[in-house]
């Protein structure tokens, strides 16, 4: 017997999967970059109402707030504490106003609700909504 020779194999390993792989992701991060740029376009100037107009003093408007206090919630027309029933009153002796309604973010829903049903009940559906920033 001559001596024992190994069949012949080829022992390096398969790139074609890896290649694949990584022309996948080339794909993949051209398409998102494409992507990422069309996002920021840059605007050379911005159209401008010929008809807008910014007035010298805002109209007038009746200011109802809701203050959360220890003791429940507390209603306010400007400075004036008045009762939640008070508020269709204090909404129809203006109707052209429009309402602005500051709300004490720890007020719940229901309450806010339940004031905006008496604004509706005056016959005011413009409503303007705020609230303060509650220090700490």
């Amino acid at each position: 017997m001559k001596g024992f020779k190994p069949p012949e194999t080829n022992d390096s390993p398969d790139l074609t999967p890896m290649i694949d792989v990584v022309f996948l992701l080339i794909v993949f991060f051209m398409v998102v970059a494409q992507r990422m740029s069309e996002q920021y376009v840059e605007l050379e100037s911005m159209a401008i109402a010929s008809n807008s107009d910014v007035k010298e003093s805002p109209p007038s408007r009746t200011i109802i707030s809701i203050d959360d206090t220890p003791e429940g919630q507390k209603f306010y027309w400007g400075m004036t504490e008045i009762d939640i029933t008070q508020v269709s009153w204090v909404v129809k002796k203006n109707p052209e106003w429009k309402v602005f309604l500051r709300v004490h973010p720890k007020v719940t829903h229901a309450v806010v609700q339940d004031v905006m049903k008496e604004i509706g009940n005056a016959g005011q559906a413009d409503i303007i909504f705020g609230t303060w920033q509650v220090a700490g």
